[in-house]
């Protein structure tokens, strides 16, 4: 069976921090898989915000009929990225379900404030699940990977309503907050 190497291309290109020889490596293959069909499109990224998140206590619900159900409230935080900044607005809330097989799904709903006074919400739709060590008696890892939904008002933020975005968070851990979230317009 062919290796999917779109497939790999994305998951490189949702990683945290892509280093310049891995996009280099991403534009030769799509290079290649457009020169064979000319009509085939990969779908790249460019970083649209990172936002460091506050959270408090994570509180457990219990049994819900598809798994586990918590919820972690939303208490503050900053974003920025090349086109906006501002904080995170307080009041948010991550709700989570952890299913019988290990992943755990998350939907986190809360507000973005921009440093022109713009308000916008986001839809943050995550699926975490274990992942095996990367090496020999290393740590396992996770994979955290997000589709993400954002309305803005209309004027210099409209641009947000009008593209898909995805995300990943917590790898690597930044000391400014508990949670980082890297979101990524899609071109």
């Amino acid at each position: 069976m062919a290796e999917d190497k779109p497939d790999m291309q994305r998951r490189s290109l949702l990683a945290d921090a892509v280093p310049a020889a891995a996009l280099a490596a991403v534009a030769a293959g799509t290079a290649q898989a457009q020169a064979a069909d000319p009509g085939y499109v990969v779908p790249g990224v460019r970083l649209a915000f990172t936002a460091w998140v506050t959270i408090s206590a994570m509180k457990t619900i219990g049994d819900i009929p598809v798994g586990q159900g918590r919820v972690i409230p939303i208490t503050g935080g900053t974003f920025e990225g090349p086109r906006l900044k501002g904080k995170v607005m307080p009041g948010g809330a991550d709700w989570q379900t952890v299913r019988a097989d290990g992943v755990t799904e998350l939907q986190a709903h809360y507000g973005l404030e921009t440093d022109d006074g713009a308000i916008i919400q986001v839809w943050n739709s995550v699926i975490a699940r274990p992942e095996p060590p990367a090496a020999a008696g290393g740590a396992p890892g996770r994979f955290l990977r997000s589709t993400i939904r954002l309305q803005a008002p209309k004027g210099p933020h409209d641009w947000l309503n009008k593209a898909v975005f995805v995300g990943t968070l917590n790898a690597p851990a930044d000391p400014r907050a508990p949670v980082t979230i890297r979101c990524f317009e899609v071109i």
